[in-house]
């Protein structure tokens, strides 16, 4: 009995080991069946209500706009830019900071933990303003990209040290703020913190690739390499005319190579996310083009040369509900595409803005197996 005991044992074993080595999993051949579930109207009812819950990251008293995802230790971990509703819309580039939320879930409900990023910082380049956080895990480390003004000059000119500048000061201003936006990268051990800033500004207008700003990067790490895509102004328009470019770095602080060719030349884009399919072996970039209903797929197979991807279209601006009907938002914008351990997609997390509410709402993707 025993020697039988023994084998049978020894055969669960050898078991166990072989289903680890050769894991059964659905996978994705292309993203073409790829789809959205329904929204419950109860979503839309507390996106309205300023209320977070599974599926909606919204504040009472807060805007809220973008978040950034990554899975730390069985946790998701949440950062996005919120501030207060007395600077209106218009604060999200003068007022805002970068919080922090924690969830069992990819879908939610994030709880609040900390703000990461104050909006007044003391010392450094980027005393006012943090907004759009990307956040990166590399070599047990969270990498957290993200804008600010670099404004120390403009503000020695007018306000004292010891003052706060004024919202009427701000909309004087508000031409020379929007150019001095920067990128800037914040670090951590640990997902709550404390973040400390990069001494040096990320990524600046070279006027060479683009110019006047630099803002909202999207990072991955692969192969001891950071590769971002981010926004700038083209040189050859003289209004603004928005276009991403790609360039990588050894290091997280930079610096970036950014190549000449932009992701797309076709369009004004902006809003980046990014990631990397290890099983199709392929670099996928979501993003929003400026005019568009809809928020674009493009692709890569090296990271630098991008085009429309087959599926073009990855979501509308608008969400199916569950009682049948299209809620269509006013804006829907700041992609941000979270993936499970192959890098496939797994939910899109969108800021959403209506009936002068701000929220992120977050939709499950679905896929079936087309393996055969």
């Amino acid at each position: 009995m025993k020697i039988k005991t023994l084998g049978v044992l020894l055969l669960g074993i050898v078991l166990t080991i072989s289903c680890k080595e050769v894991p059964q999993k659905a996978e994705l051949k292309d993203y073409q069946n790829i789809s959205f579930e329904p929204l419950s109207t109860q979503v839309v009812t507390k996106f309205f209500n300023h209320q977070t819950a599974s599926q909606v990251v919204a504040e009472t008293g807060y805007y809220v706009w973008g978040l950034s995802v990554v899975k730390w230790e069985g946790e998701y971990h949440a950062y996005y830019s919120r501030w207060k509703k007395e600077y209106e819309h218009k604060g999200w580039m003068t007022n805002c900071e970068i919080a922090h939320a924690v969830a069992k879930n990819p879908e939610g409900p994030f709880v609040f933990k900390n703000v990461v990023l104050e909006s007044k910082k003391v010392g450094g380049w980027d005393v006012n303003n943090s907004h759009n956080p990307y956040a990166v895990v590399a070599d047990g480390k969270v990498c957290l990209y993200y804008i600010a003004n670099d404004i120390k000059e403009l503000l020695a000119k007018d306000i004292p040290e010891t003052q706060e500048p004024t919202t009427l000061w701000y909309d004087a201003h508000r031409t020379e703020i929007r150019d001095s936006q920067r990128i800037g990268v914040a670090i951590a051990t640990n997902p709550a913190g404390p973040f400390v800033r990069s001494k040096h500004i990320v990524v600046a207008p070279d006027d060479v690739k683009f110019k006047k700003i630099a803002v909202n990067p999207a990072v991955i790490y692969k192969d001891k390499e950071y590769l971002m895509i981010m926004k700038g102004d083209d040189l050859q328009h003289k209004k603004p005319f928005r276009i991403q470019l790609v360039g990588n770095a050894k290091n997280p602080e930079g610096p970036f190579n950014f190549y000449e060719k932009p992701v797309y030349a076709k369009a004004q884009t902006e809003d980046a996310c990014m990631w990397f399919d290890k099983i199709l072996n392929k670099h996928f970039m979501v993003c929003h083009v400026m005019g568009k209903s809809e928020l674009a797929l493009f692709s890569s197979t090296n990271g630098f040369d991008w085009q429309p991807d087959e599926r073009k279209i990855f979501m509308k601006k608008e969400f199916l509900l569950s009682n049948g009907t299209i809620w269509k938002p006013k804006r829907v914008e700041r992609p941000f595409v979270l993936t499970n351990n192959d890098g496939q997609p797994i939910m899109i997390y969108v800021a959403v803005y209506d009936k002068n509410v701000n929220g992120n709402i977050a939709i499950p993707i679905s896929w079936k197996s087309n393996k055969n």
